[in-house]
């Protein structure tokens, strides 16, 4: 898929006109990286920001002891580095891939460009700056008030399903346990412990890394707490 129909798939692409689509296909390029391969560090100057058209990229802060957050996950369609474009110029995350992924690089200056003839790429991106926004407090309130039960319900909740849960819903976790205990803030063995729980008491159940969801209701009610 080229980037010109791949915009018109994704929030960002929404409602613009040809001529804005064909403004950002000119202005933009693609990049490849590799599973590992680092993106961008925090505290890199550059007035761009990034969409991922293919795979997966992980931000992430990193402590002078080694000690490292996953602040998101991103897949295909979803933006990241608007900080950067919009304001100081300056990442405020790492940013690395997780698997080969393709990456689109767009300009900061094309937002200027566009805006002044359109603010509806304005709005888009506002709209998928407010999603973030609610997505970081809820990650926020996890790891700051949520026993860690709690974390692994919500983030099996809302990381990634993404939807209402029901009964038989598959999803596989692409991205190792290592990674997810980042996330939810907790040690891997801990992670291990409560999913194994969870397995134990008829809410999961998981072959490789594929789960399946036996039980909302429990599911929910752990999430809550």
């Amino acid at each position: 898929m080229g980037i010109h129909s791949f915009l018109q798939t994704i929030s960002l692409g929404n409602n613009l006109s040809e001529e804005q689509l064909d403004i950002l296909v000119q202005s933009s390029r693609k990049k490849r990286y590799k599973s590992g391969q680092l993106i961008f560090c925090e505290k890199d100057e550059s007035r761009c920001f990034f969409v991922v058209m293919s795979g997966t990229v992980k931000l992430y802060k990193s402590s002078p002891d080694g000690k490292e957050q996953t602040l998101y996950l991103l897949g295909p369609g979803e933006l990241f580095g608007m900080c950067a474009a919009f304001s100081d110029s300056v990442f405020s995350a790492n940013a690395m891939a997780l698997e080969e992924s393709t990456i689109i690089v767009f300009p900061g200056d094309v937002l200027d460009i566009m805006a002044r003839k359109d603010p509806t790429i304005l709005f888009n991106m506002i709209s998928i700056l407010s999603c973030r926004l609610k997505e970081s407090m809820a990650l926020i309130e996890a790891l700051s008030l949520m026993e860690t039960p709690q974390r692994v319900a919500s983030f099996l909740l809302f990381s990634i399903l993404k939807k209402d849960c029901r009964a038989g819903d598959d999803m596989e976790i692409t991205i190792s346990r290592r990674e997810m205990s980042k996330i939810i803030g907790t040690a891997p063995e801990t992670l291990s412990r409560v999913l194994k729980m969870m397995v134990s008491e008829k809410i999961i159940s998981i072959q490789g890394r594929n789960i399946r969801i036996l039980d909302c209701e429990e599911l929910e009610g752990m999430a809550r707490g």
